[in-house]
C-alpha cells in the first residue's frame, strides 16, 4: 500500500506493467510520425489511423519486415537505400555511393525509417497472431 502526501492511499505498484516505462517520448514521436506519413493512400484519401487493426495475413508482415530489415542492414554496411516509386509499386535500389540528384520518383530511406517501418510490421504481426 502506498500513502500520498495529499493522504490519498492506492495498492503497490509491483507487478503492475509499466507502460510509461516501457516506452520512450522520442520512440513514440518518431513512430507516430512514420504512421502518419503512411496514412495516404494510393488514391490520395487518408486512411484511418487504426485501420492496420483490421489486419492481414501475418505473412505479409513477415514479408514486409524482412524487407525493411534488409534495407537497415544494407545502411550498417554503409551502402545507400533508395525507394522508387513505379508506376505498379516500390522499388528498392541499394548502392555503394550517394546520388548527388535524386529522380523525382525516388527518395533515401535512413535508418529511423527502418526501424519505425520494423517496428509497425512486427506490432501488425502480433496483433494477428494475439487475434488468432
Amino acid at each position: 500500500m502506498r500513502t500520498f502526501t495529499s493522504g490519498s492511499v492506492r495498492s503497490s505498484a509491483n507487478h503492475k506493467i509499466s507502460y510509461y516505462g516501457f516506452r520512450h517520448p522520442l520512440t513514440e514521436h518518431s513512430f507516430g510520425k512514420y504512421m502518419l506519413g503512411h496514412q495516404l493512400c494510393e488514391d490520395g484519401s487518408l486512411r484511418e489511423p487504426d485501420n492496420w487493426w483490421k489486419g492481414w495475413d501475418e505473412i505479409e508482415s513477415l514479408r514486409s519486415l524482412g524487407r525493411h530489415v534488409a534495407d537497415l542492414e544494407g545502411l550498417q554496411a554503409n551502402l545507400f537505400v533508395y525507394k522508387v516509386k513505379l508506376d505498379d509499386g516500390e522499388d528498392t535500389v541499394v548502392m555503394p555511393f550517394k546520388k548527388d540528384k535524386l529522380p523525382s520518383n525516388w527518395r533515401q530511406v535512413d535508418r529511423e525509417e527502418c526501424y519505425n517501418a520494423i517496428r509497425f510490421n512486427a506490432t501488425a504481426g502480433l496483433l494477428r497472431h494475439l487475434n488468432n
